[in-house]
């Protein structure tokens, strides 16, 4: 046999008067409470209006407005903070590469986990058209696509990030070259994508890493690059190094 539970039962004025008597200090000590209270409002008789009233229920209000704003400067923070770790992550890993090989791999297959993306891609101009991935299966892979591909993407020569918000609606330049190729195309798949130049000094190569994912918005232009440019430096570093490497 189960106890009967009580009903719950509204709480009375007289009930609210009795405990704030008994506890004095609790508005004291939930402070926050106070912008949810309606202000009192005087009557000063003969038509005088009490504008303290007013005053009060907007400090509320704009307490209230504060409140939200700093609930998003926090989320905002806490997002970076978790895009700080990945890039940071992604780069000891690149740094610890040891040769071309593996350098290919991270960037293809390492860099999809660490920054939770669907398709990396990492397009090189050039005049012969050889598709290769790592497995039929992957997503991911080198491309090589026609001089002149990435700056016509990136939109000029002295941009080196482009982020892409609906790839569906609005796709970048040569958007078709750099996701559509390898054994599995994954152009229809990509709604929203980050282009990052890398610049090869030495070899003088002209080489674009591309971030793909399956859900719009996950890029936007009102994101910032620094830490994307930070990663690219890093990445057209080591690719520059190894690639020169080959050619002596």
């Amino acid at each position: 046999m189960t106890a009967k539970t009580a009903k719950p039962h509204d709480v009375t004025a007289e009930q609210v008067r009795e405990f704030l008597r008994g506890h004095p200090d609790f508005i004291k000590k939930n402070p926050d409470i106070v912008a949810d209270l309606a202000p009192p409002e005087q009557d000063l008789g003969n038509g005088i209006i009490d504008f303290q009233h007013y005053l009060v229920k907007n400090l509320q209000k704009d307490s209230k407005a504060l409140k939200s704003r700093y609930d998003v400067l926090v989320d905002f923070c806490r997002d970076n903070m978790s895009v700080q770790a990945q890039v940071h992550q992604a780069a000891l890993r690149l740094i610890r590469t040891l040769s071309l090989e593996q350098l290919l791999e991270a960037l293809t297959q390492d860099l999809a986990g660490l920054f939770d993306v669907d398709v990396v891609r990492l397009g090189v101009e050039s005049d012969t058209q050889i598709d290769t991935s790592y497995g039929e299966q992957n997503y991911s892979g080198i491309v090589f696509v026609v001089p002149g591909l990435i700056d016509a993407a990136l939109g000029g020569k002295k941009k080196n990030v482009l982020l892409v918000e609906d790839a569906h609606a609005a796709p970048p330049e040569g958007f078709e070259d750099i996701f559509g190729q390898l054994f599995v195309d994954c152009e229809g798949l990509v709604a929203s994508c980050a282009l990052l130049r890398l610049e090869l000094e030495m070899v003088e190569r002209n080489v674009i890493l591309a971030f793909g994912v399956r859900h719009k918005d996950r890029f936007h232009p009102g994101q910032g690059i620094e830490l994307l440019h930070f990663l690219a430096q890093i990445i057209a570093y080591q690719l520059d190094r190894y690639l020169q490497e080959l050619m002596i």
